[in-house]
């Protein structure tokens, strides 16, 4: 249960577009935004029709492979209204900064906020492949903060080794922890973290068939 107002929430949320996350106002702004550019993707279909692109498909519906918006070890499909962009080195280095975190590299965003929700799903890569996805994994939760819950589980995604844990994390603006949840995949090109990250317990739900969707579709990246 929530005990701020959404209004409170914004000093957490402030990092924007470096932790994924934005404020309620921002939430229900950008809820209008997409009503008012569901009319302008109307006005473009024809023109999408004559540049011969298939009528409902979303050019970055897949993302991981060379020419899509982040080039990663693994490829995977963005739910409907998610955004996804690569991570700049300053961003990369200001998130290593931020989160302590040594063992994985930022490099791309999902945000959720264009479909109006609270948070992001954040991947984080390294060049080695030779650690198992559990080590990467275990790793990765050594330089989490403020966790706790953590249940871990080995299986095979798109035919890669995987590791995948779900934990809560505690904030000082929630009365309660968070779920969150990461999957580790080791591939060919390296190794890569598929980080869910929401604002609160209500959100995490909301979010979560996106990154069932990017780990049911993921594969190693051509």
């Amino acid at each position: 249960m929530r005990k701020l107002t959404w209004a409170a929430a914004t000093a957490v949320l402030s990092v924007g577009m470096l932790t994924g996350c934005s404020s309620a106002d921002e939430k229900s702004g950008d809820t209008a935004k997409a009503s008012a550019g569901a009319t302008k993707q109307a006005e473009k279909k024809d023109t999408g029709k004559a540049a011969g692109k298939t009528p409902g498909k979303k050019d970055d519906a897949r993302i991981g492979t060379a020419g899509t918006a982040c080039e990663l070890p693994a490829s995977f499909e963005v739910a409907k209204g998610w955004k996804p962009a690569a991570s700049s080195a300053d961003d990369a280095k200001m998130l290593a900064k931020l989160n302590g975190r040594t063992s994985v590299t930022a490099a791309c965003v999902v945000d959720a906020k264009p479909a109006g929700l609270l948070g992001n799903m954040r991947v984080w890569t390294a060049a080695r492949s030779d650690k198992s996805p559990r080590q990467v994994l275990d790793a990765f939760m050594a330089e989490e903060k403020r966790v706790s819950d953590q249940e871990f589980s080995e299986t095979k995604v798109g035919g890669l080794p995987a590791a995948e844990v779900t934990y809560k994390e505690s904030s000082p603006l929630l009365d309660e922890p968070s779920p969150q949840r990461a999957l580790a995949v080791t591939t060919p090109k390296g190794t890569m973290v598929l980080h869910l990250t929401a604002f609160d317990g209500g959100e995490y739900k909301d979010m979560l068939p996106a990154f069932e969707l990017a780990k049911k579709t993921m594969l190693p990246a051509a």
